[in-house]
C-alpha cells in the first residue's frame, strides 16, 4: 500500500481542510487515530468523554466525529443520540470506532444515529475511505 495515496484526497465542495473530532478514551487508540487523521491531511481535536465532546461540538462544530462506543460514564451511543437530537449538530456525520461487532451491537450503533462504523482493529485505508465518504470527498 502506498501511504502517499492515502493522503491524496481533495474536498469536492470547497478547499477547506476538514476538522475531525476524535472521541476516544484509550491512549493508544488516541495516538493511532490522531496520526491517521493528520497523515490524511485533516485537522483533529481530541475528546475523552461526553462532557468534553459536547463542549467542543458546541464551541466549534467539526465536519465529522469519530466516536468510540465504550467510554466512561456516558457511552458513545448516548452521545450520538444527544447530538442527533439537536438541530445544530444533527447533520454532523458520526462514525463509530468500536470493537463491538455482534449484530445487535451494530443495530444499536445505527439506531443511535451513526452514519457508519469502523471495527477495531482497522486498516488505515478503511478509515480514510469511511471518512472521505461521509465528508463527500473524492476517494
Amino acid at each position: 500500500m502506498d501511504l502517499k495515496n492515502l493522503a491524496n484526497v481533495s474536498n469536492v465542495s470547497e478547499n477547506k481542510v476538514p476538522s475531525i473530532l476524535v472521541v476516544e478514551d484509550d491512549e493508544d487508540n488516541q495516538l493511532l487515530l490522531a496520526y491517521a487523521v493528520t497523515m490524511f491531511g485533516w485537522k483533529y481535536t481530541l475528546a475523552i468523554d461526553a462532557v468534553a465532546t459536547i463542549s467542543l461540538v458546541k464551541r466549534q462544530p467539526p465536519n465529522l466525529i469519530l466516536l468510540d462506543i465504550v467510554l466512561p460514564n456516558i457511552s458513545g451511543l448516548q452521545i450520538a443520540m444527544m447530538l442527533k437530537s439537536q438541530p445544530k449538530t444533527k447533520n454532523i456525520p458520526l462514525i463509530a470506532v468500536t470493537g463491538l461487532t455482534a449484530k445487535q451491537d451494530l443495530n444499536s450503533i445505527f439506531a443511535a444515529g451513526f452514519d457508519d462504523y469502523i471495527c477495531k482493529p482497522f486498516y488505515l485505508e478503511e478509515l480514510r475511505k469511511a471518512i472521505a465518504v461521509q465528508l463527500n470527498l473524492i476517494v
